[in-house]
């Protein structure tokens, strides 16, 4: 039963496929975050633009040591989430010009993907 249970675990790891693609566009008044997560084949969106002036009012309210306290203790899990941090690189990094709606941006783009190689381990 244990071998059956590691079997099936390995081959659905195996075929686990996960890929990410972030885009974060930077002009003068917003910045607007474009989030596209791939697994199992299916494509998941999230864009956001954030403008400058909203963000500093949020980040306002963390000066209150009731919400250190509760950022402090959202990062204790911090060192389990680094050792998930081996499982995946960074790939094809891109830094360009770009215009959204007129204005002048700069675009920061990456894609994450998984370090295994299936094709090999598929092959043989």
């Amino acid at each position: 039963m244990i071998i059956i249970i590691v079997l099936t675990g390995g081959l659905f790891f195996l075929y686990l496929t996960f890929k990410c693609m972030v885009k974060i566009n930077i002009a003068f008044y917003f910045f607007r975050i474009y989030f596209c997560l791939l697994i199992f084949g299916k494509k998941l969106k999230y864009e956001r633009r954030i403008d400058y002036s909203a963000a500093i009012k949020a980040l306002d309210g963390y000066r209150e040591p009731e919400a250190r306290t509760k950022a402090k203790n959202s990062l204790k899990h911090y060192k389990y989430l680094k050792k998930a941090f081996d499982l995946f690189y960074i790939r094809d990094i891109f830094f360009y010009p770009e215009s959204l709606g007129g204005k002048e941006s700069f675009a920061f783009e990456f894609v994450v993907v998984n370090r295994i190689l299936k094709k090999s381990l598929l092959k043989g």
